[in-house]
């Protein structure tokens, strides 16, 4: 479960709540949890607060579907948890600035290894019966 502290707006991210991969590689569906941070936020107790993201859906252009983008803003950060012992974490599903250090977004946690998947070729693939099911780099 996603925590925020109000005073600081750092969002606490248990490893529990990253997808296992294998190994000590886990995955942070960023969509998701821009969801999860919009519905918190959207809580009795942190309705008052500031929107925490600017966030643009896929758009298609020339006929090719690009990925989602979530800009954390207003002094919002985020916090891997510390469990002790080393581990990656591969953000997927958006472009996004959750792996921005220089400014502020993402806190450094020891033994927390973060892989940002950011992308200009980042597109959406359309598969099965036409519904987006995940994205992938077309080498620009």
């Amino acid at each position: 479960m996603l925590t925020l502290d109000p005073a600081t707006r750092v969002i606490s991210v248990p490893q529990s709540y990253l997808t296992f991969v294998s190994g000590t590689l886990y995955t942070l569906d960023s969509d998701q949890f821009r969801k999860d941070v919009f519905d918190l936020l959207a809580s009795e107790d942190y309705m008052w607060m500031p929107d925490a993201f600017n966030h643009n859906t896929e758009v298609t252009v020339g006929g090719v579907t690009y990925a989602r983008t979530i800009e954390f803003i207003n002094s919002y950060s985020i916090t891997f948890e510390n469990t002790g012992s080393a581990y990656t974490i591969r953000i997927e599903g958006s472009n996004n600035n959750i792996f921005d250090i220089e400014n502020g977004i993402l806190n450094p946690t020891p033994l927390v290894t973060v892989i940002s998947t950011n992308s200009a070729g980042l597109i959406a693939v359309a598969t099965g019966g036409g519904t987006s099911s995940g994205t992938r780099n077309i080498g620009f």
